[in-house]
């Protein structure tokens, strides 16, 4: 935490300074950057600040649960107007770092007339949209540095919504804690939590078995459609909008495919490709101990970590397909 200590000093200092204050999470919201806004907004509302996340697109629903404060007040709005240009004090990015991960409201971030980033991207050290930022590829989790900032705000702590909020940022981003990044600073943190009162049983309850039929479903089918090289060291599989549409499925209800593609004996690379709408396509990227998949996706703009990242394909699903089995086929054969 040494390292950072001044910018989350700095952080604190100009969050605490505002009185109105927006959050900007990332498109294709995970639980590290809800968990991350919600366990903030909290805090903020605690000492009095009027503080809420912009997101445009649908919620997952085994999120839903963290997104309204203990009092029952929506901690997430498609709203750009909840809090006037003019009244707006502070704008803050939240597992994110780059414009065009929340390109909706990139204006209203920028007209902020103070701008901060927490992030864990090694992509948003590369021009650093902030005017402070903390920002650290080696944290585990965005929920990481954020518990770290929310432990200066003095009465914002040791509370159980705020625990159930970091909790659930850590344990997604981490894989429930099997993921290379895992480390002590998560199980220390883990056992701090604990003495809030945390419920760590509900909490990955809602997370993890609360599952629509519809999300196992289409799980079982993009599996079953999955293409797996030769020498079966990769896994490829797409949904395309007509058959997502077809099963009902919800935001945030594909979002374990990759990650159940990555757990076949043998596979390194996994890739899920899924068509947003068309010409838009979603790339997921997944390795298990030696790719690093953020340079093959930061080859289509996009990029993440080592060993989980993502990209946005501007083409059809056939063509998008067509490229990432290029890309694999000539990483593979080197």
């Amino acid at each position: 935490m040494s390292k950072h200590l001044e910018t989350a000093q700095n952080l604190k200092d100009k969050l605490l300074e505002a009185e109105n204050i927006l959050l900007f999470p990332h498109i294709g919201i995970d639980g590290d950057a809800v968990g991350s806004c919600c366990a903030l907004i909290w805090a903020l509302r605690k000492k009095g600040k009027n503080a809420y996340a912009l997101y445009e697109e649908d919620m997952p629903g085994n999120l839903m649960f963290l997104t309204d404060d203990p009092e029952g007040k929506p901690c997430f709005t498609s709203d750009r107007d909840i809090i006037s240009d003019e009244d707006l004090d502070v704008a803050m990015a939240v597992d994110c770092g780059e414009l065009k991960r929340f390109p909706a409201y990139r204006d209203k971030f920028l007209g902020a007339p103070v701008k901060l980033v927490l992030d864990h991207h090694g992509t948003s050290l590369k021009e650093p949209l902030g005017d402070f930022n903390m920002i650290d590829p080696d944290a585990a989790a965005a929920g990481v540095l954020m518990y770290w900032l929310l432990s200066l705000i003095e009465g914002a702590v040791t509370d159980r919504y705020i625990g159930q909020c970091l909790f659930s940022a850590i344990v997604t981003d981490t894989g429930r804690f099997q993921y290379s990044n895992t480390n002590r600073e998560c199980w220390e943190i883990m056992s701090e939590l604990s003495s809030w009162g945390c419920d760590f049983v509900r909490a990955s309850t809602e997370l993890y078995e609360s599952k629509r039929e519809e999300q196992v479903r289409i799980t079982a089918y993009a599996i079953n459609k999955m293409t797996v090289s030769e020498d079966g060291r990769w896994a490829v599989t797409t949904l395309s909008k007509e058959e997502l549409d077809a099963m009902g499925v919800r935001a945030g209800e594909t979002d374990e495919i990759v990650g159940e593609m990555r757990s076949v004996k043998g596979v390194e690379v996994s890739v899920f490709l899924r068509e947003v709408e068309n010409n838009v396509i979603r790339v997921s990227y997944r390795s298990k101990y030696f790719v690093d998949v953020a340079s093959l996706a930061s080859k289509h703009g996009g990029g993440g970590h080592l060993r989980a990242a993502g990209a946005t394909l501007y083409m059809s699903l056939a063509e998008a397909e067509r490229i990432i089995l290029d890309d694999l086929k000539n990483y593979f054969s080197n």
